[in-house]
């Protein structure tokens, strides 16, 4: 050892302090609802875009409709009617939420669903497309109405099969499920879900809802199907989720200074204050430092460690 001929075991043990609680799943609060009905001036005269709050892009039929699902009144549609324009590719349909709060990172979105066929021989895909509040695309579901299977892509642009399909005019209870705290995602059609703890982001976009909207995608721009799908009861909530796991506190051995002082780097999460302490029996502890991680306070000293055979030391959450 430098400047002390004595031995010297230097050991390490981690405990974190006891006590510290978890914060629970909040009660999920109604950041949106509509069921598109005329007395929430929902107007069948007009395109859904710029109803409401609905906006969109692409001149493709969009709108609303009467008694589709029977006995609720009007219901959202998108498609049937062709572009205005003969080079557009798709036309999209979104609800921005800006009012979800910072600590409500679990979000979920329901709607009731159903997919109508083409009657002229052209079938197109029905997307449902989650963006963040930067408008960056993070995930996508895909109802591919030439196969009828259901598809999602991560923010990769690769379509991958999830295994499932949908019927023609059948009713479906679709759920997103968006952890923005866990970075996950999941669907549920019914009880069954489809997609299950897929990443949000795997390029590190920013994690937080902007919106989640259906799009319409053209096969064949020139002569795109009259095939169309009908939306209702479409719900935003949001909750406290958990938060993202904090990192333990961790200790590593730095070396010995040139005077013979112990050095030591601590670790965990940056900004969590935590105290090291020290023992030579490991009976009895003593602080010898509280520092955080993210500060110059990561570099922990021991200047009496020439003065002792052996040593032990732990690091604590502090109180």
């Amino acid at each position: 050892m430098r400047g002390n001929s004595k031995r010297f075991v230097a050991a390490f043990c981690l405990a974190v302090s006891l006590g510290q609680t978890e914060t629970a799943l909040g009660q999920a609060r109604t950041v949106y609802h509509t069921g598109f009905e005329a007395k929430q001036d929902f107007d069948m005269e007009y395109t859904l875009i710029g109803q409401g709050g609905w906006e969109g892009e692409g001149t493709g039929g969009n709108g609303l409709v009467e008694n589709n699902f029977e006995g609720m009144g009007q219901q959202a549609y998108l498609g049937y009617w062709p572009a205005e324009e003969a080079d557009e590719t798709f036309t999209g349909l979104w609800l921005p939420v800006r009012d979800i709060e910072p600590e409500e990172t679990r979000i979920t979105v329901t709607m009731l669903l159903m997919f109508v066929d083409s009657t002229n021989g052209q079938r197109d895909d029905f997307r449902w497309t989650l963006f963040n509040d930067n408008v960056q695309r993070l995930v996508t579901l895909d109802f591919d109405n030439a196969t009828r299977n259901i598809n999602y892509a991560l923010d990769d642009d690769i379509f991958l099969p999830t295994g499932y399909s949908f019927e023609y005019e059948a009713l479906y209870d679709l759920k997103f499920v968006m952890d923005f705290a866990a970075n996950t995602w999941t669907v549920f059609v019914g009880d069954q879900a489809i997609v299950t703890d897929k990443k949000l982001s795997t390029t590190g976009a920013r994690l937080a809802f902007g919106d989640l909207g259906p799009s319409w995608v053209y096969r064949a721009p020139e002569t795109p199907g009259n095939n169309y799908l009908v939306f209702d009861d479409y719900r935003v909530t949001a909750e406290t989720g958990d938060p993202a796991p904090k990192a333990p506190p961790s200790l590593a051995w730095a070396g010995w200074a040139d005077d013979g002082r112990a050095m030591l780097r601590l670790g965990g999460d940056a900004t969590t204050g935590y105290t090291v302490e020290v023992s030579d029996d490991l009976k009895h502890w003593t602080p010898l430092q509280t520092a955080k991680p993210g500060d110059a306070g990561s570099e922990i000293e021991d200047l009496d460690a020439p003065d002792h055979e052996q040593r032990f030391y732990r690091a604590r959450t502090a109180e």
